[in-house]
């Protein structure tokens, strides 16, 4: 049986980490649990199973749940796919890779007991952060977070949601201008002193940026 309180507590818990480390002034896209190839452990509905497993199901290098586990031949560890790969990639000798247990890794299967308990976790969408309220077991996450209509957030200027996963999806300046006249043809021209802005803003750091390497701009030469 899921605790509600520990349920909601996470869920707070989770929302104010990726506010914390999101500027507030900025709504930014929100990768996928594939695409960060860990699983946050703030994520998972809390109940008195996890809390018992919970130190079973915690990849040893990112200190999170772990995602697709693979496990090592030597020792039997567990790690993220994405987690051991990188830390292959980083070791000098690839001949003689060791895992982070100091021992010579090659990669297997995982246990299927472990692939059992991590089934019955109960997760958060990644996009909970942007109103999704769904919690799915673990099996069925990354599925979701492939279709979760909460992967769009709201474009800078328009406010018009834009995937950043459909590459199809192109969200252009022209395209923000007509969404505004649309809506509202007098908001157009705040709008556009915002660009502005934001504009005199970025040439402001490209210019200061140059200056601290020594790159003379071209307007100069």
């Amino acid at each position: 049986m899921i605790n509600n309180d520990s349920t909601i507590t996470n869920e707070k818990q989770y929302k104010s980490n990726y506010n914390r480390s999101t500027n507030k002034n900025q709504i930014s896209p929100i990768k996928s649990t594939a695409e960060l190839g860990y699983l946050d452990s703030t994520r998972v509905c809390g109940d008195e199973r996890y809390t018992e497993l919970s130190c079973v199901l915690i990849c040893s290098i990112c200190q999170n749940i772990l995602w697709k586990p693979v496990a090592c031949v030597t020792c039997e560890n567990a790690f993220c796919r994405g987690c051991i790969q990188t830390w292959a990639n980083k070791q000098k000798q690839p001949r003689q890779v060791t895992c982070p247990f100091n021992c010579m890794f090659q990669e297997k299967r995982a246990p299927p007991i472990l692939n059992i308990l991590l089934s019955k976790l109960r997760i958060y969408c990644v996009y909970a952060p942007n109103g999704c309220g769904q919690v799915l077991s673990y099996d069925a996450l990354e599925g979701h977070e492939q279709t979760c209509q909460y992967e769009r957030t709201p474009c800078q200027i328009c406010q018009k949601p834009v995937s950043h996963r459909d590459q199809n999806d192109k969200h252009e300046l022209r395209q923000c201008f007509k969404e505004i006249y649309d809506r509202n043809p007098d908001y157009v021209q705040v709008q556009f002193i915002k660009l502005l802005d934001v504009i005199e803003t970025s040439q402001r750091r490209i210019q200061a940026l140059e200056k601290l390497l020594g790159i003379r701009s071209q307007e100069n030469k």
